[in-house]
């Protein structure tokens, strides 16, 4: 049997990367690189887990040669290494949310023109292409509404000026809601018990 080494090699270079992307913690880290090298210090609050949990996840990262780190002083700073990673992301179809068409679900980050600075905050640090930088005006517009993650509100975190927000009054009633009606917490659970016996 005649086997293409050169596309067997890729196949496994993609494998890497896609095994990657199936832990949450990995693929927000990845997520947040995205738009450029991150200290440890900004992707622990972006993950919003604890530091040990990151270290873990980023020396995985680094092992699998997805990424890789640098240190300058006391500080580690991380950057996305293998140009495939882009590639396959770009592809994810942001459409759904658990199986429900994004669009029936109004989360999405709305910005304040007038309170904008134009630091570009929001840009750098959301991994989805949700934002975009207008370099006419001198400001972050939201370009991709439905990319962002239902439940993600770190842009309205990081703006400095306040600008950044969305629609729900109360986000946690919203959210908490949304796993109500699409029964999420079931769904979740029978994703997690399909790793059973897996790597992580």
């Amino acid at each position: 049997m005649y086997i293409d080494i050169y596309q067997y090699i890729n196949m496994k270079e993609s494998l890497k990367i896609f095994k990657a992307l199936c832990d949450e913690t990995r693929l927000k880290i990845i997520e947040l690189l995205l738009s450029g090298e991150k200290c440890v210090c900004e992707i622990v609050p972006f993950t919003k887990r604890t530091q040990s949990t990151v270290s873990i996840q980023l020396a995985k990262l680094e092992n699998l040669g997805i990424v890789k780190s640098r240190k300058e002083g006391k500080s580690v700073y991380y950057r996305i290494s293998n140009p495939k990673v882009r590639k396959i992301l770009s592809k994810i179809d942001f459409s759904k949310w658990w199986g429900i068409e994004r669009k029936k679900i109004r989360w999405y980050p709305v910005i304040d023109k007038e309170k904008c600075i134009g630091c570009g905050m929001c840009v750098a640090t959301c991994g989805r292409n949700v934002f975009e930088f207008d370099f006419k005006k001198n400001k972050s517009k939201v370009k991709n509404p439905y990319n962002c993650m239902v439940g993600c509100d770190n842009c309205s975190i990081y703006c400095p000026a306040g600008a950044v927000s969305f629609p729900q009054k109360n986000r946690r009633e919203f959210i908490q809601s949304l796993l109500k009606k699409y029964n999420i917490a079931a769904k979740a659970r029978e994703n997690v018990m399909s790793m059973k016996g897996g790597e992580g």
